[in-house]
């Protein structure tokens, strides 16, 4: 399970998203937060995703994603973007930027992105029963 920071973006979109990832196995750890709460929690999370949205004014996306990568460098960050070009994808790959996901997106889409939810542990084998007869076992 991925331990997901939602910033930016409207308080509609990260009810939404908020709702998707927990649909699907990952943890919501924060939404609505400022960028220096955010930045201050990634330090403390095994398997950190930071949604980002590109549409934040200051401090804009490519300030951000150098200090997150900074605070934790495990944090894959995805980027939220109403559209693509060549020249942000070139930018955020630079940066470090994990994945681009373009609004409206597929639940897919994000899902592969955030990475997929860490698998529940196996179960116990069983515990073999002696067998009649076992000199073992009298």
């Amino acid at each position: 399970m991925a331990n997901v920071v939602i910033v930016g973006g409207s308080e509609e979109a990260q009810l939404i998203l908020r709702g998707l990832l927990r649909l699907h196995q990952h943890r919501v750890v924060g939404t609505g937060l400022s960028v220096l709460a955010a930045l201050a929690q990634l330090p403390h999370l095994t398997d950190p995703v930071l949604l980002l949205d590109v549409d934040m004014t200051e401090p804009s996306w490519t300030q951000v994603v150098p200090d997150a990568r900074q605070s934790n460098p495990a944090t894959r960050i995805v980027l939220l973007t109403p559209s693509r070009s060549a020249r942000l994808d070139g930018q955020a790959r630079s940066l470090g930027v994990a994945a681009l996901v373009r609004r409206p997106f597929a639940i897919q889409e994000l899902l592969t992105a955030v990475g997929p939810p860490s698998a529940p542990p196996p179960p116990a084998p069983p515990v073999p029963s002696p067998a009649a007869g076992d000199p073992d076992n009298p």
